[in-house]
């Protein structure tokens, strides 16, 4: 059949939500919810590209923009971990409840590998993981950064211009551990990592995938973060693919 393609609006608490659905087998109850990268969005290349790819392999999927990211409402001091985290979990319930799926694929990219990761599986029918250069914990010290004591001292840390992380994300941050949680996760899972990336070292994957069961590993050769190259694209998303109808 044709890919059904809809944009959908929902709210998490006060947050309004946006995202994009598409069905490619209304007969399958399986769903891969693709969640982007640190203060990107659902319409990123690297999103879209998933989101072609599985429509392609007749694979129903959903994009979201996470809190003041896109098209989703909220700003800066509402983008935290805990926010995110609820986002996913209203997310995963809406399609549960409004769209009748019953089974769940998380794929996420980036710093969307990490919320993927803390979800509350006990809650939903999580089937497999897909988790792109994910940034996972950004640092093990007790001791504040570089970037936190900038965001103490003027209430904020600006990553780039009108992208801000406030000091309470890095409070906040410090709630979660997605290794942990991923070591006591039993399903499936599939770590894909460029071994060029410059944000978020490939060793972290390597070393994460070692110690998580039923784990895959794949690494792109010379891969970035965010696979720019159009070649690496393709290796990452044909490895998603073959995992997912594995």
């Amino acid at each position: 059949m044709a890919t059904m393609e809809k944009e959908v609006t929902y709210k998490d608490n006060n947050i309004i939500l946006r995202g994009i659905l598409n069905i490619n087998n209304s007969d399958n109850k399986t769903i891969a919810v693709i969640c982007h990268a640190r203060y990107s969005s659902k319409n990123s290349r690297p999103t879209v590209k998933i989101a072609e790819k599985l429509n392609e392999n007749n694979i129903n999927n959903f994009r979201f923009d996470f809190v003041a990211c896109g098209e989703s409402s909220g700003d800066y001091k509402d983008y935290t971990i805990t926010n995110m985290l609820s986002n996913i979990h209203t997310t995963l319930s809406m399609l549960k409840e409004k769209y009748n799926f019953e089974n769940f694929i998380l794929i996420g990219c980036s710093l969307g590998a990490r919320i993927v990761s803390l979800v509350d599986y006990k809650r939903f029918n999580i089937v497999k993981l897909v988790l792109w250069y994910g940034a996972f914990n950004y640092k093990t010290s007790i001791l504040p950064s570089k970037k936190e004591k900038i965001a103490k001292k003027q209430g904020y840390y600006e990553i780039e211009k009108d992208k801000k992380l406030s000091y309470e994300y890095f409070s906040d941050e410090k709630k979660y551990n997605a290794v942990n949680k991923l070591k006591s996760w039993n399903i499936d899972k599939i770590f894909i990592h460029g071994d060029k990336d410059q944000f978020v070292k490939v060793n972290s994957s390597v070393k994460i995938s070692k110690k998580s069961p039923n784990s895959r590993l794949v690494i792109i050769r010379n891969g970035n973060h965010g696979f720019h190259n159009d070649e690496n694209m393709e290796k990452a998303l044909k490895e998603t693919i073959n995992f997912l109808n594995y």
